[in-house]
């Protein structure tokens, strides 16, 4: 059984259509991060508070939104793309204002005219966070990290192009964010697979496999080595996992929300180890 269906990618140009996941990505960010800075503010955990919005703003604003929306090599930005970006970076410095005042005042003043000051400003009522995109936000970070990482340990420059593969029991999370994906890790093709894709780099994310093929020649001792070298994490951070399960004064104590979490670690790390195990097999 070969690839189930692909993704070909044509011009780099970009539509709102490529760029609606990362916008209504940050969106729900920003909504989940109001909702968790009111809470902290009402319990007067204010360096709590600020470490969320800093993560917010470094990490998911500059680190992961930005590069998502910026458009191909000597295309300009989507108009709409745009002047929703400057809305978040708005509500970013508003949430930023209590503890930066006269910096935010400044920078907020400097986006465009405004009609008030961000002292006076009131925020819009939070709406709900959908979980579901934030989970697929989250897989779309972890993905695009382990093939970077990939990449770099076997010498494929970024302007190297790759053909990806993916091994998934659902593929539907996948649906909204494998342009963005694509485009990040320089995929000129993206396939749905059902079995194992010889001659390839093998990378797991979560119970997840992805087979990166390429035109290198590649280093089998090399990926037999990072992969040995993963079993080994993953068995250990299992064993760990298990040795908290089996505490009874840990199991009897631990909130219902706190159990369940240890328990899908213990699922995650099994489906890990089980991947990593039938990719060493497929390695000369």
């Amino acid at each position: 059984m070969g690839p189930k269906s692909s993704l070909a990618l044509g011009s780099e140009h970009q539509s709102p259509l490529n760029t609606t996941f990362a916008l209504d990505g940050l969106r729900t960010g920003l909504n989940q991060v109001r909702t968790e800075v009111d809470a902290l503010m009402k319990q007067f955990r204010l360096s709590e508070a600020l470490k969320t919005i800093y993560s917010l703003i470094w990490d998911d604003f500059c680190s992961w939104y930005l590069e998502w929306i910026k458009p191909g090599f000597e295309q300009p930005i989507d108009e709409t793309v745009y002047n929703k970006t400057i809305i978040y970076f708005e509500e970013l410095v508003q949430l930023l204002h209590p503890y930066m005042p006269f910096v935010t005042e400044e920078i907020y003043h400097l986006l465009k005219e405004q009609s008030d000051d961000l002292c006076v400003n009131q925020f819009a009522a939070v709406k709900t966070v959908d979980e579901n995109m934030l989970a697929q936000g989250e897989l779309l970070k972890q993905v695009i990290t382990a093939i970077r990482d990939g990449r770099n340990k076997n010498q494929l420059k970024p302007k190297e192009a790759i053909k990806l593969f993916i091994e998934t029991a659902s593929g539907e999370s996948y649906g909204s964010i494998l342009h963005i994906l694509s485009k990040q890790v320089n995929a000129e093709a993206v396939s749905f697979t059902g079995e194992a894709i010889p001659n390839t780099i093998v990378l797991t994310v979560e119970k997840d496999k992805f087979y990166i093929k390429t035109e290198k020649e590649l280093d089998n001792a090399t990926l037999k080595d990072d992969l040995l070298k993963d079993l080994l994490h993953q068995k250990g951070f299992l064993l760990s996992v298990e040795k908290k399960l089996s505490n009874e004064k840990f199991v009897q104590n631990a909130k219902p929300e706190v159990l369940a979490l240890e328990q899908k670690k213990k699922a995650d790390a099994e489906a890990r180890i089980k991947a990593i195990e039938e990719s060493l097999s497929t390695i000369s």
